[in-house]
């Protein structure tokens, strides 16, 4: 396939992946450490026009192109419908604010010197920072994403900065799909191909 197709595909991959470990977190407590590891790399790792690259290979995006082929076929997750939405316009926001996108980018660049510091990116320190950069730079955009789930979860303040780091890095992954060619109409009218693509980047993987 095109490499461009499988780039937006896997692109929108990682969005599903971040809100699915965001919702896992909000509603079980929990998270798989190698799913947000993937997420994370995509906001700190070199970027060389290669999404597959970018987040470690198509294997670390599989619960990504599962998400994305269940919710696309036959969406039953309304949440989920209303963070994916959030997240697109909110990138589009923040992509046309660049005053906004630089200070957002210099931050993050000072967390990924803190995260070589430590030499972890999912160091509590680092975490923290992430959820502070988006509590700075995008809290105060329109839509504001309100995650649902259960209050004994979502008041745990390192899950709180875990979710928010989370949807930063859905966010950055929303760029790179629209960067690739995706956006609103492709969703809409490109969804068959967008499900039979990652199909194929399942099986050959």
């Amino acid at each position: 396939m095109a490499n461009g197709e499988a780039n937006r595909v896997l692109a929108l991959a990682a969005v599903f992946l971040a809100l699915s470990e965001v919702r896992r977190i909000a509603e079980q407590g929990r998270y798989d450490r190698a799913r947000v590891q993937t997420v994370l790399d995509g906001l700190f790792k070199d970027y060389n026009g290669d999404v597959e690259q970018l987040y470690g290979g198509i294997d670390a995006l599989d619960e990504g192109l599962g998400g994305l082929i269940d919710h696309l076929s036959q969406p039953t997750a309304a949440q989920l419908t209303r963070y994916l939405v959030a997240v697109l316009q909110l990138e589009r926001r923040l992509r046309r604010d660049r005053g906004r996108l630089g200070a957002l980018t210099e931050a993050l660049e000072q967390a990924k010197r803190q995260a070589e510091y430590f030499d972890d990116i999912q160091h509590e320190n680092v975490i923290s920072r992430i959820a502070d950069i988006y509590a700075e730079h995008l809290s105060t955009l329109r839509p504001r994403i309100l995650v649902q789930g259960h209050a004994l979860y979502l008041q745990d303040e390192r899950n709180a900065a875990l979710i928010r780091a989370l949807l930063l890095g859905a966010i950055r992954a929303a760029g790179l799909w629209e960067a690739h060619g995706g956006g609103r109409l492709r969703l809409v009218f490109g969804r068959r191909g967008i499900i039979e693509t990652a199909r194929q980047l399942r099986a050959g993987s």
